[in-house]
């Protein structure tokens, strides 16, 4: 135990290091990008800044004028309103010529003793770039350099001298030391003053770094007692500058954390031990009880023996009668899909005579032009015969059109849900009802839309509700003087909305809330079963749709039909 104790110690303080380690290193990388983020800012916004001045006309003249301006003019305004902390004007020898620090003798600041590179790189007609090393009591400076020319020749340089001392501020709002290093390994910014122009290797000799204090401001304290082993060094690069920004995070809190972590651990492994020898004590006990138990629950075995047996002759006739209650609802959806049927079929019923009619007339038709063109083409007049045979096709097509359709009515429908076309189902019905329209001199007003709409449901099943309503609309309005049927078709957001309406005597209100009951009819005795509208009914549910009826304030009676859309998961899939 004492050996586990150890092994579990070293693992919680180990685990709690890395831990702690990763979240410092997560908060450290993101203080380091934040802050390189603020250098290369600050010296993005004045790298434009001295090709923008040197382009301009003015400038020009200040350096190839006979008298040299006093009044340092636009190199103090540009200064003033970009922040740089200061525009000079150089000649071709590098002299200053104009300075945007007024009361500061000419020559004094800047020049090409100053910032020899970025001055030789401006006169080649670059970009000039050249840092100006800082002290402990100075922030460094960074300069940009531009060539002024004028009608194309070169005739000076102008330079931006941008003070690093705003970066310094922003970087001492962080508790950890930041500190950039250039090519040659010096520091150039950082936000510990005493680091200012110092040599890394210098700070960091024989592995030693300086002891760090933060009271009130970032200070740094010489004795060199701290090891670099207490801090974490995370550096970013700066490819552009060629310099590389560091930043030192203390991680001695997190040994700390390590070693509370360890001291916890240590307090828990002794409470775990004392509870396994709490419970190798009461082990004997506990064996004892153990064969108490033992024995009740062999007599408690006994009596759920006993008991189980009953509950097995349950078990056994609740599933028996689970059976027979499923194969009575078997039964019954067999017997609800033979009513569909059988209602179907008294529907085509009251529709055979006029089909009848609709057939009987073309056959009479066929039979007279086919006589007509069997005797124009006898006397040799078959031209014109063509014609006969012509009006023989067309009606041929259209009995076989009603032949198909009555012979898919008739079928049994199945229960898939699928996208239907309503236009078609519409369509499908009118065509059977057609002779049933013209024999009862029905006017019938369409009103539907131009665009298709799909549906969720089935094709046939849909048929038959439409086919229920319009007949059930059509034998409402036959003792009427001017009958008049209306069926109408929209989109209310994600529903389809069909209503077939009339001018018949509409619905008693004793009868409406039993219209769609089965069996129950308001027509003479032998006229109807009473199963269409409850069929229509249960089909329109099935399809999570509604179905309702109403009486008009005009007078008739209207039956409203709503369907869900069907979305685009469902077309794509059919």
């Amino acid at each position: 135990m004492v050996l586990a104790t150890l092994v579990i110690m070293w693992l919680t303080g180990l685990a709690s290091l890395r831990i702690t380690l990763a979240e410092l290193e997560t908060r450290a990388e993101a203080n380091l990008a934040v802050q390189t983020a603020v250098l290369e800012r600050l010296l993005d916004k004045f790298r434009l800044l001295s090709p923008l001045l040197a382009r301009g006309p003015d400038i020009g003249q200040l350096i190839s004028g006979d008298d040299a301006p006093a009044d340092p003019g636009i190199a103090a305004v540009a200064a003033g309103m970009s922040g740089a902390e200061e525009v000079w004007l150089m000649d071709l020898t590098g002299k200053v010529i104009v300075s945007s620090q007024d009361g500061i003798p000419a020559g004094s600041i800047g020049g090409s003793t100053t910032i020899p590179q970025a001055f030789e790189q401006a006169k080649q007609g670059q970009l000039g770039r050249q840092l100006i090393p800082g002290t402990p009591g100075e922030p460094s400076n960074y300069v940009f350099a531009s060539p002024l020319r004028r009608n194309g020749q070169l005739v000076g340089v102008l330079a931006v001298r941008v003070s690093l001392e705003d970066v310094e501020q922003a970087w001492a709002l962080s508790k950890d030391p930041l500190l950039a290093l250039d090519d040659d390994g010096r520091v150039v910014v950082t936000n510990i003053p005493d680091w200012r122009g110092q040599p890394w290797t210098g700070l960091n000799s024989g592995g030693d770094i300086a002891q760090l204090s933060f009271v009130g401001r970032l200070e740094l304290l010489l004795p060199t007692t701290a090891a670099a082993d207490n801090f974490m060094q995370l550096k970013a690069n700066l490819p552009v500058l060629g310099w590389e920004v560091r930043t030192l995070v203390n991680i001695e809190d997190a040994r700390q954390r390590s070693g509370w972590a360890m001291l916890v651990a240590l307090l828990v492994c002794v409470i775990a031990a004392g509870g396994i020898w709490f419970l190798i004590v009461r082990r004997e006990e506990f064996t004892r009880q153990e064969r108490r138990n033992r024995a009740a629950a062999l007599r408690l075995e006994r009596t759920v023996q006993s008991r189980t047996a009953e509950l097995r002759k349950a078990n056994v006739l609740l599933e028996q009668e689970v059976k027979e209650r499923e194969q009575a609802e078997a039964n019954l959806r067999l017997t609800q899909a033979e009513l569909v049927q059988a209602a179907k079929l008294a529907t085509l019923g009251r529709m055979s005579a006029a089909l009848s009619h609709e057939y009987n007339q073309p056959l009479a038709a066929i039979r007279s032009d086919a006589e007509i063109a069997g005797m124009l083409i006898e006397r040799g007049r078959a031209g014109e015969a063509q014609t006969n045979l012509t009006r023989i096709g067309g009606m041929v097509d259209r009995m076989a059109e009603i032949a198909k359709t009555l012979k898919g009515f008739t079928r049994k429908s199945g229960t898939d849900i699928k996208p239907v076309s309503l236009r078609q189902v519409i369509d499908e019905a009118m065509l059977l009802l057609q002779p049933q329209i013209k024999q009862s001199e029905v006017k019938l007003d369409l009103s539907l839309p131009d665009e298709d709409i799909i549906v969720k449901g089935g094709r046939i099943r849909l048929e038959q509700v439409v086919i229920n309503l319009l007949s059930n609309a059509l034998d409402a309005v036959g003792t009427c003087a001017a009958p008049e049927v209306r069926m109408s078709l929209h989109v209310e957001k994600t529903e389809a909305v069909l209503s077939v309406s009339d001018n018949g005597p509409g619905i008693d209100a004793d009868a409406l809330p039993q219209i769609f009951d089965p069996f129950f009819t308001t027509k003479d005795v032998g006229a109807g079963l009473g199963l269409g509208l409850s069929i229509a009914y249960k089909i329109v549910h099935d399809f999570s749709g509604s179905l309702k009826a109403a009486n008009r304030e005009e007078g008739g009676a209207q039956f409203i039909m709503r369907l869900p859309k069907a979305d685009k998961r469902m077309l794509a899939a059919e």
